[in-house]
């Protein structure tokens, strides 16, 4: 049977009220990136959202609104009281839910998913061209790929739950902005080690997740192992330096899928100027694959390295953009904290943590 609900919703419609016109949670400022369009006052019911995107059964999209209805209302506490919950609440392991949903559920995501499939195919076909696909991989509709992300969720959530929190509370007349992508993740730690594969898996040591909620408040998760964010009992880190509040909006810029949104504080000028700005940056989320080798314990490894190469690592660009907050420093800890030889440096604490 076919859904009635056309319009289905990758952002929230409750998220994108926060950033609303005066408040009036029926428009929305908009910018889209690449035809340069922008709109102060445009009808926020469609924005983020795409004809039939969980399909026309609407089973996935139903089984998102019923999960939106407790989020909207967590969202709104911590906006409303300027806090945020107790560590390992289960308001917190909500709002860690939210992250993770509203990164698994998004098209940037599952575009990189589809293109991962479509590499791996290509790829295997150069390395064998008479290799049977159908045996090594699945063929997945554009709902299965979704099904597949969002059944990720549960697993992002385990693997953040041991970052700490803290609420940024914008003090300056240059408000926040969202987009289309709105949960950014980003390692100052191991862009400053210049650490040539991923730097912002979820697990990974040095992680920071920036997510605005509000023109003037942004949550920031990080590895407090590695980073000192304000006073280490402050909750609340208040905002004083325009530049800091530019860097924060730039991240939006290169993290986006397409569009920008703001509230009736955003002017064109700035928009413009934040663009310009981020032009420099390489765009995170776009796929790339990686060809290494697997070395068994017993292998000769001047052999193994000699033949072809048989691991396949997919990942996506990094957001990157020397962010240097001046509220956010590597700590003594985090400067003597020492690589190892593993291709991934997964943070030591998050495994012990069980909810």
């Amino acid at each position: 049977m076919k859904t009635d609900k056309k319009h289905q919703h990758y952002i929230p419609k409750f998220y994108l009220r926060n950033f609303s016109y005066n408040q009036n949670k029926n428009e929305i400022g908009i910018f889209n990136i690449f035809n340069n369009i922008f709109v102060q006052r445009a009808k926020l019911r469609h924005q983020g959202s795409k004809n039939f995107f969980y399909g026309i059964d609407g089973k996935i999209e139903d089984a998102l609104a019923n999960i939106e209805g407790n989020l909207a209302e967590l969202i709104k506490n911590i906006i409303s009281n300027q806090s945020l919950p107790r560590k390992f609440s289960i308001e917190h392991i909500e709002l860690l839910s939210f992250v993770a949903i509203t990164d698994s559920r998004n098209p940037v995501r599952i575009d990189a998913m589809k293109n991962h499939f479509s590499q791996m195919e290509k790829t295997l076909r150069e390395l064998d061209p008479n290799v049977d696909i159908d045996k090594i991989l699945p063929r997945l509709s554009h709902e299965e790929h979704i099904k597949l992300s969002l059944s990720n969720t549960h697993t992002i959530t385990e693997h953040i739950v041991d970052l700490d929190f803290k609420l940024l509370v914008n003090k300056t007349s240059n408000t926040f902005l969202t987009s289309d992508f709105p949960i950014v993740k980003y390692n100052k730690f191991l862009e400053l080690k210049k650490w040539k594969h991923s730097k912002t898996g979820y697990s990974l040591v040095g992680l920071k997740i920036f997510i605005p909620l509000s023109p003037i408040l942004t949550v920031v998760f990080f590895d407090s192992l590695i980073y000192k964010i304000g006073n280490k009992k402050d909750k609340i880190i208040e905002i004083s330096r325009k530049e800091d509040i530019d860097q924060l909006n730039i991240l939006q810029f290169v993290n986006s899928f397409s569009t920008i949104f703001f509230n009736e504080a955003i002017t064109e000028d700035y928009i413009n100027y934040l663009k310009d700005k981020s032009q420099k940056y390489i765009r995170a989320n776009d796929p790339k694959l990686e060809l290494s080798y697997i070395v068994e314990k017993n292998d000769d490894v001047d052999k193994v390295l000699a033949g072809k190469q048989n691991l396949m690592i997919f990942n996506t660009t990094d957001c990157e953009i020397n962010l240097n907050l001046s509220f956010l420093k590597i700590h003594s800890n985090g400067k003597h904290y020492k690589l190892d030889s593993r291709f991934t440096q997964v943070r030591k604490p998050y495994k012990k943590y069980k909810y």
